[in-house]
């Protein structure tokens, strides 16, 4: 079974600079991981109108393309942190994963020593129509 792999990531946006990340996130969404990841299937960051919260939805074909992600965005996550975001984080998880990929993931959110959450579901049973590259 070849389920995909889904990273739901939620994340705390600093006081005051709520435009200022959103504006960061566009350009890190189009610029760098849209040309970048052509494996991606689907990419999106939600937040309410007037919320300091973000929510980033990805959708892999495979924890392949997750690590691929995670080499791409290493100095862009780090960034998003330094500059816009709280170090709090909900991360939730769906798909196989080795710990390497976890301690990756875990490492870029920042998540030790905040009062964070990491959630991993492996998958069981399921289907999807989404194309297969």
């Amino acid at each position: 079974m070849s389920a995909p792999f889904i990273f739901i990531g939620t994340h705390k946006i600093k006081p005051g600079k709520r435009e200022e990340y959103l504006k960061y996130f566009e350009w890190v969404c189009h610029e760098v991981f849209e040309p970048q990841e052509p494996r991606l299937h689907s990419f999106w960051a939600y937040v309410a109108p007037d919320s300091d919260v973000v929510t980033v939805v990805q959708v892999h074909p495979d924890a392949d393309s997750m690590v691929t992600h995670m080499k791409i965005g290493r100095e862009h996550f780090a960034t998003a942190y330094a500059e816009y975001l709280e170090p709090e984080s909900t991360l939730q998880i769906y798909g196989g994963l080795s710990e390497d990929l976890i301690r990756s993931i875990a490492g870029a959110a920042r998540t030790d020593g905040a009062d964070s959450s990491v959630i991993i579901r492996e998958p069981f049973t399921g289907f999807d129509r989404l194309p297969r590259t």
